[in-house]
């Protein structure tokens, strides 16, 4: 048995991997044509509580180390790269740490106006077949760092974004090529281009996206921010009476494993990028009554439905979507559940996260998923400390089983003769996995 303190002020992460259940009944996967049609209208009025079980076969925490070189803070962002859990902060700091136990490695990037230096290390990303991370520079450029720290080149694709409220999304399609989204301008229409370094290679027009007139400082009345998980929508009321959206990171790309998949605002089709920039409709968003057409898109319509991220791996879709999204006090996000084996849809609200049935423990909200399937989150120390201090029957909780070591690891409630919380500690049992019960305190 191995005992190895921990502080109140260690940092949880967890990554669970997917798996797919098949104990719960549904209607089975809906067709119409070749698409795959996703029932969100009548999952939203029949809602139910999202637990681990409906998505998860396990979780593991790992504790991130915690000194003043690599403090992480609320807010935080975890992704895993590799061998990597990637921790970017409000506080504008990239932490790489070890997957496996935690270990802090070394800091990425730097947020300054000075050679190499960003805007933010935010609103970037990361990419798997080169190990790249892209961050946002002060000239609508990027800065490619490495991981070991160095800046790599700067990106500046010749193509730039309008003028606000017109916006651009950017990611990936393999080792060597971006994608951008450009939506539409009153020039310009809406536009799907890859490029190969700063130039384009490929260019499609879009059908929806015409004429989205850009807008002056003084034709805005109000500006306002919606919490829409990795990406928050900005809202803008013109004097005029009209309204539009922005979204504040990337609504319109999203991988599943090796896959890039594409969709464009107002329009309920998920499409699939081929490696030669061609999009194959693949998937249908069915939400009825919720629907927000194109030619709406500038009046406040009641409960129509936004979606704002994608977190897709090899058996679910685990995405957001705000209504009401143009009224101040009525909006709400939401989380939503696709299992694509038995097409079952699941919707709770996103302030609810995802109940832990299989442990117990804190409920959870993932914000990301890596290409091998796996969903992380931070659990903020305090939030760990109080579940402990809540109830003198909070004593444990299994964070993984270690298979090179066939050790189970516990997280153990240490406390006083009056069962007052003093710490926790990490405990090491050894067992065969799958062939033995959790050892019993």
């Amino acid at each position: 048995m191995i005992l190895k303190m921990v502080m109140k002020t260690q940092i949880y992460l967890w990554a669970a991997s997917l798996c797919l259940l098949l104990t719960l009944c549904g209607s089975g996967v809906r067709k119409k044509g070749d698409l795959e049609v996703i029932p969100l209208e009548a999952a939203l009025e029949k809602q139910k509580g999202l637990k681990v079980s409906d998505c998860f076969k396990k979780v593991r925490y790992v504790p991130l180390e915690t000194t003043n070189n690599c403090l992480v803070g609320r807010g935080a962002l975890a992704q895993i790269l590799g061998d990597y859990i990637v921790v970017i902060s409000e506080m504008n700091l990239c932490h790489l740490f070890d997957k496996q136990t935690g270990r802090f490695i070394r800091s990425v990037g730097r947020v300054g106006q000075g050679p190499g230096e960003c805007q933010s290390l935010r609103g970037g990303w990361q990419n798997p077949h080169n190990k790249l991370f892209y961050f946002p520079g002060w000239k609508k450029d990027w800065h490619v760092y490495q991981a070991d720290g160095r800046l790599n080149h700067t990106w500046r694709p010749s193509i730039r974004p309008g003028e606000f409220p017109t916006f651009a999304a950017y990611d990936y399609l393999d080792a060597e090529v971006n994608v951008s989204y450009y939506s539409e301008t009153d020039k310009q229409p809406a536009r799907l281009i890859a490029f190969k370094g700063d130039e384009p290679i490929y260019e499609q027009v879009l059908p929806l996206g015409m004429g989205n007139k850009e807008v002056e400082a003084d034709e805005i009345a109000l500006l306002s921010i919606r919490k829409g998980g990795t990406c928050n929508v900005m809202v803008l009321k013109r004097k005029n009476g009209k309204c539009s959206l922005m979204p504040y990171g990337n609504i319109n790309f999203w991988h599943g494993g090796k896959e890039l998949y594409f969709k464009q605002p107002y329009n309920d089709t998920i499409y699939r990028v081929s490696p030669k920039m061609e999009l194959q409709p693949v998937r249908l968003l069915d939400l009825g009554a919720y629907e927000w057409p194109f030619d709406e898109r500038f009046e406040e319509k009641k409960d129509a439905i936004y979606p704002a991220s994608f977190l897709e791996s090899k058996d679910i879709i685990l995405f957001r979507f705000i209504t009401n999204v143009y009224d101040e006090e009525k909006h709400l996000t939401y989380n939503a559940l696709y299992r694509k084996a038995d097409g079952i849809v699941k919707v709770s609200p996103f302030k609810e996260k995802i109940i832990d049935d299989r442990n117990g423990f804190l409920p959870l909200q993932p914000l990301f998923v890596s290409p091998e399937g796996e969903y992380a989150d931070i659990l903020p120390a305090d939030e760990v400390v109080a579940w402990f201090e809540e109830d003198k029957e909070h004593n444990r909780i299994h964070t993984f089983y270690n298979e090179k070591q066939a050790k189970d690891v516990y997280m153990v409630a240490l406390r006083d003769e009056d069962g007052a919380l003093i710490g926790y500690y990490e405990k090491h049992e050894y067992r065969a996995r799958d062939e033995e019960p959790y050892y019993n305190f």
